[in-house]
C-alpha cells in the first residue's frame, strides 16, 4: 500500500467503532450498503477499507490467502479488540496454524458431545422455566440466558464448578476498559490482574486435567499441550475463546429469541402447533442479532472487491450485521419473518473461521424457544420497562430483555 496509492482514494467519514454506529447501527445501513466497498481512515491515520454488502462480506471472508485473519503487529487500534493480552489465538490465525489448531479442539464438538451436551440441556432448561411465575415480569437475559449460558457452557461442556466461575465473569466484565484504549496506552491494571488471575487458574485446572485424563474438554487441550501438538501459550489462548466467547454468544443469542418471540406471539403459537417452526425462527434470530457486528481481515495484495480495489496491506472491516440486512439478499430485511426462501447469513462467519461452536448454539437455542413457547403462552413484552444494549467495538447484544410471562 503505497502513498501515492493511498493518496488517490476517496475517504468517507466513518468510523465503525465510534458510539454513534454502535447505538444507532440501522441509521447508517443504507449508506453503507450503498457505497460498499469504500475507504476510511481509522485510528493513527491508517488507510482501510469496509465492506458491507453480503456477496462481498462473502467473498472476503471466503479466501483467507487474499485477506488474512493474522493482525498486523503494530497497527494503531489493534489494542481496542486484543482480548486476548497479544495471544496466538485461532481467530487471528490462517492455515496451516489455524487448521492445526483448530483439529484439537474440533473433537470437543463432535456430533457425539453435542448430543450428550443436549441431554443436560434439556433439563436446565426445564429448571429455570420452572422458576418463572405466570404473569409476573421477568428479565430475559439475566432470569434464563445467562444462566443457561452459563450453566450449559461452564458446568456441563468445560466442568468449571459455580464457585471459581466469577474469576472469568470478571476477567470478561474488564474488555469494555480496552475501548478506550488510544496508540501507545498500557493495558489497563484491572484487565491485566484480571488475565493473571484467569490465566495462573486454568494452568492449575489444566494441569490436574491432564493428570487425570478425563472425558472433557480441558483433557483434550491439555494433552494436545502435552503431546507438543500446542503451545503452552496456545493451549492458554485456546481456552480463553472457548470460555470468554461461549457464554457471551449464547447468552445473547438467548435473550434476542425471548424478546423476538414475545415481540411475535403469532409466531410464539406457530411454534406451538408445529415445532419445526423453530429452526427458521432461530435462524432469522442469528441472521438479525449476530452477536459478533464486525470481523477484521488484511488485504494480502491488492484485491478488486466490487467496483473498487482494496489495497495490499489494508485492514478491511467486513460489516456481518449490515450485510445481514443486505435487501439484494433478503426482501423486507429488517422485517422477522420465519418464512424466508433465503435463509443465509453471516452470524457465525463464513469458510475457514466459521464459528467453531455454532453447533452448540443451534442445538440449545431451538430447545429454548419451543419450551419457552409452550410454558409460557402468555409471553409478551414489559411496556413499562425499556431493554437495553451492550457494545464492544466488535459486537452488540442484549443486555436487558424485560417481558411478562
Amino acid at each position: 500500500m503505497t502513498a501515492r496509492a493511498v493518496e488517490n482514494l476517496n475517504f468517507e467519514d466513518f468510523d465503525p467503532f465510534s458510539v454513534e454506529f454502535r447505538n444507532d447501527p440501522t441509521a447508517y445501513h443504507s449508506t453503507l450498503l450503498e457505497n460498499s466497498p469504500a475507504f476510511m481512515k481509522m485510528e493513527g491515520d491508517v488507510a482501510s477499507a469496509y465492506v458491507a454488502k453480503f456477496e462481498q462480506c462473502m467473498q472476503v471472508l471466503g479466501n483467507w490467502e487474499l485477506f488474512s485473519s493474522v493482525k498486523p503487529k503494530n497497527l494503531p487500534g489493534m489494542q481496542r479488540v486484543d482480548f486476548f493480552n497479544g495471544m496466538p489465538v485461532m481467530n487471528y490465525s490462517d492455515p496451516p496454524q489455524h487448521d492445526r489448531l483448530r483439529r484439537v479442539v474440533n473433537v470437543a464438538f463432535s456430533p457425539g458431545r453435542v448430543r450428550k451436551l443436549a441431554e443436560a440441556t434439556d433439563t436446565i432448561i426445564d429448571q429455570l422455566l420452572g422458576n418463572i411465575e405466570p404473569g409476573q415480569p421477568f428479565d430475559g437475559m439475566q432470569d434464563i440466558a445467562k444462566p443457561l449460558a452459563v450453566k450449559v457452557l461452564f458446568d456441563e461442556f468445560l466442568g468449571i464448578p459455580p464457585e471459581d466461575q466469577h474469576i472469568f465473569f470478571e476477567f470478561g466484565a474488564t474488555f469494555f476498559l480496552l475501548d478506550k484504549l488510544k496508540p501507545g496506552d498500557p493495558k489497563p491494571k484491572e484487565y491485566l490482574d484480571g488475565w493473571a488471575k484467569g490465566e495462573k487458574y486454568l494452568r492449575g485446572v489444566l494441569a490436574e486435567a491432564g493428570k487425570n485424563n478425563t472425558d472433557n474438554v480441558l483433557s483434550l487441550i491439555a494433552a494436545a499441550s502435552e503431546s507438543g501438538t500446542m503451545s503452552d501459550a496456545e493451549m492458554m489462548a485456546m481456552v480463553c475463546v472457548l470460555f470468554t466467547g461461549g457464554v457471551p454468544t449464547v447468552s445473547a443469542m438467548g435473550a434476542s429469541a425471548l424478546h423476538y418471540l414475545a415481540a411475535n406471539p403469532e409466531i410464539a403459537e406457530r411454534i406451538r402447533q408445529d415445532e419445526s417452526v423453530a429452526r427458521p425462527f432461530c435462524e432469522e434470530t442469528f441472521r438479525l442479532d449476530a452477536p459478533v457486528t464486525l470481523v477484521m481481515r488484511f488485504a494480502t495484495q491488492d484485491v478488486d472487491v466490487g467496483p473498487r480495489t482494496i489495497l495490499k496491506g489494508m485492514p478491511v472491516y467486513t460489516m456481518i450485521s449490515v450485510a445481514n440486512r443486505d435487501p439484494d439478499i433478503y426482501e423486507n430485511p429488517l422485517e422477522f419473518s420465519v418464512d424466508r426462501k433465503n435463509m443465509r447469513h453471516l452470524a457465525f462467519g463464513n469458510s475457514t473461521h466459521v464459528c467453531i461452536g455454532n453447533a452448540i448454539t443451534r442445538m440449545i437455542l431451538p430447545k429454548l424457544v419451543v419450551e419457552a413457547a409452550k410454558r409460557l403462552p402468555n409471553l409478551h413484552l414489559n411496556p413499562e420497562a425499556q431493554g437495553e444494549w451492550e457494545t464492544t467495538p466488535r459486537s452488540r447484544h442484549r443486555l436487558k430483555v424485560p417481558v411478562i410471562a
